[in-house]
């Protein structure tokens, strides 16, 4: 047996499971789609862990590695076979099956000491590792095994933070094109590599016509890589955010600009995304739910009862915003946008239309109407980057005065000068609902 081996995939018959990383403790390599997390803030909890298996297998680290992968069945006891294979004897310390499942162990080979934890949880598989400078003749047993328990900061980039602005951004590489795969890489708003990105691959086999789709995950680096049968494929892409309260899955931009583009895998397909803030989705519309940034529904006060407000806001005597006002709207973010950028005020304005005495025929009408011949006197206001925002109106009359606008979230209180907007998203979709907003003047 060679001394350089495959670590993981060593007698593993899945072809899809290729060469990845190379370790930096042991002659071997981990597997396709391994992401080393080494040196990055992410383990910084989880390192203290191994520290502490490390003091009761002899001593401190002295080198530290950290992988994660995508769990796969069979893994742990091919990694135990193959660290056999490299001369190294493998004791367990402890093992822990709360919150998933851990193991504590130790690895000797002559007077060299490795210690680590192998963990499992949520479908992701982290391996935390270290040779040991030994200090003490006669270690302490494991026993605590909270210590085994991988904490979120050391899953694999799924969840990682979202990168901050002030972070200088890294070289962005695309991959190259593999026969036999598809590829690619996902940028963040900035254009900086995105880590833990889906990517969904789908398409139609040469051989047998047969429909199929994959699932992958951007590495650190922001590429992905998957080995698929030969035929042409599609892909696309979304992250998963939590923002203000709620968790959102934002839906990514194809480089190319069109959601149909497709590659032909036995040459090497390469298909890009780029995580937009605002702009139209490819081949969308003029509705709201077709641009990437998240919209708002101004419905007016005043139409006969029921329409839209509470029936009082109807006998409000006509208002102060006559026929070719100028309605103003300002959206000033609190804090930072969902992708930690700061975010910059949004105006929009719209002219106020005629009244409409006969809307609807006999019943009289709304006095600020929100658009010339808009039947049901709302409308939408599309695009703003998803944030949460102070709203407030105002509207320049013809001449030339500038009255404050009443708004509410809530068609029985629209006596706001203005209002706090917070999107939630829908419970299966995870898209973002618009927001309705009532004006009165």
């Amino acid at each position: 047996m060679p001394r350089t081996l495959i670590l993981l995939t060593v007698l593993l018959s899945s072809a899809a499971l290729a060469a990845g990383p190379k370790s930096t403790l042991v002659d071997a390599t981990f597997i396709d789609g391994a992401q080393v997390l080494t040196g990055s803030a992410d383990v910084k909890d989880f390192a203290g862990s191994i520290g502490k298996v490390a003091q009761a297998a002899g001593g401190p680290c002295a080198k530290s590695e950290y992988v994660a992968w995508n769990t796969v069945a069979g893994l742990e006891a091919t990694f135990k076979k193959v660290l056999g294979q490299l001369g190294y004897t493998y004791t367990l310390l402890n093992k822990s099956t709360d919150s998933g499942y851990a193991a504590a162990f130790k690895l000797n080979q002559g007077k060299t000491i490795v210690a680590g934890i192998w963990a499992e949880a949520q479908g992701t598989t982290v391996l935390g590792w270290c040779t040991v400078k030994v200090t003490q003749a006669a270690p302490p047993p494991v026993k605590s095994p909270a210590v085994l328990t991988p904490t979120a900061a050391a899953r694999p980039a799924a969840s990682a933070p979202a990168p901050q602005a002030t972070r200088p951004a890294p070289p962005a590489k695309t991959p190259a094109a593999k026969r036999g795969y598809v590829s690619g890489i996902v940028l963040d708003t900035l254009g900086r590599p995105l880590p833990g990105a889906e990517v969904y691959v789908y398409g139609t086999t040469f051989a047998q016509g047969q429909r199929t789709d994959f699932h992958v995950q951007t590495r650190t680096d922001g590429t992905y890589s998957i080995r698929v049968p030969d035929g042409r494929y599609r892909a696309d892409a979304k992250l998963t955010k939590d923002f203000a309260g709620a968790t959102f899955e934002l839906p990514l931009h194809p480089e190319s600009g069109s959601d149909r583009t497709e590659v032909d895998s036995s040459e090497g397909g390469t298909l890009n995304f780029r995580w937009r803030l605002t702009g139209s989705k490819p081949g969308g519309g003029s509705d709201w739910m077709y641009f990437y940034g998240a919209s708002v529904n101004l419905s007016y006060c005043g139409l006969p009862a029921g329409a839209y407000c509470d029936a009082r806001y109807t006998d409000i005597p006509p208002g102060v915003a006559p026929e070719g006002s100028t309605v103003t709207l300002t959206f000033t973010p609190q804090g930072t946008l969902v992708d930690g950028t700061a975010g910059k005020a949004v105006v929009m304005t719209f002219k106020a239309s005629p009244l409409r005495l006969d809307y609807p025929s006999g019943q009289g009408g709304g006095r600020l109407t929100l658009g010339k011949d808009w039947p049901y006197q709302s409308q939408n206001f599309n695009d703003l980057p998803l944030g949460v925002y102070t709203m407030s109106a105002s509207a320049q009359t013809p001449d030339g005065r500038k009255v404050p606008l009443k708004l509410g979230l809530e068609q029985n209180d629209v006596e706001h000068g203005s209002v706090t907007l917070k999107w939630s998203a829908y419970d299966i979709t995870k898209g973002f609902k618009q927001l309705r907003v009532y004006i009165r003047d």
